[in-house]
């Protein structure tokens, strides 16, 4: 009786502890595989802003990528040009996908977007787009990720940008940015293999209670 239940324990438990390292194993790959990391860019062309939308000139236009200040997966992209593409609408929002082709099936779609804060430095004045999105890599795993544009304004008042966004004009400025993504996006079958560990778990433990309970 007593060999039966250490037999029944440790079958289970090595049971569970198989399954769990495969469905961790299965999650680490596609972790490896997405984009995780961080990198900044710069537009060769020009953006245009107005309250309703965000488009570049011309349109998509070129993005640099630092190769200074990439991390992690984003290093492959270090000092490449890549394209941005608009229009972007605010409200409703719609914008084109991918919205950033980092070229090979890698993008960045983006799901949603704001204009922030128009900031005054010195005599230059600055209009911040949040961007939030999903990086897509080449195998297709999927990542978090977010960030802004900053469109760049010279000499010039901050009051002065908010009021003629406010009468319906449509601006036109150099811009640069940054992104970044630390949160990959689980698989279903990663998901679906940790609910069945979790469910043999507590059939093991149910079964070692009746088993406790006839000794």
């Amino acid at each position: 009786m007593i060999n039966s239940l250490i037999n029944s324990k440790f079958f289970a438990g090595l049971t569970a502890t198989v399954a769990f390292t495969g469905v961790m194993l299965n999650a680490g790959v596609a972790n490896a595989a997405a984009l995780i990391g961080e990198l900044q860019l710069a537009g060769l062309g020009t953006a245009l802003i107005s309250e309703e939308q965000l488009s570049f000139n011309p349109n998509p236009t070129t993005l640099f990528l630092s190769p200074i200040t990439a991390t992690g997966s984003f290093n492959q992209f270090a000092g490449i040009n890549t394209t941005i593409e608009g229009p972007i609408s605010f409200n409703p929002f719609g914008a084109p996908d991918p919205f950033i082709d980092f070229g090979g099936g890698n993008e960045f779609d983006l799901e949603q977007a704001e204009i922030g804060e128009v900031i005054q430095s010195g005599k230059n004045a600055s209009v911040d787009i949040l961007l939030f999105g999903t990086f897509i890599s080449e195998n297709g795993d999927r990542s978090d990720g977010a960030g802004n544009l900053t469109l760049q304004f010279n000499d010039t008042l901050a009051s002065t940008i908010e009021a003629r966004l406010d009468a319906g004009e449509t601006l036109t400025a150099q811009f640069s940015g940054a992104l970044f993504s630390t949160t990959p996006v689980p698989e279903p079958t990663a998901l679906f293999g940790l609910g069945i560990v979790a469910t043999g778990l507590v059939a093991s433990r149910k079964r070692n209670k009746d088993s406790k309970a006839k000794i």
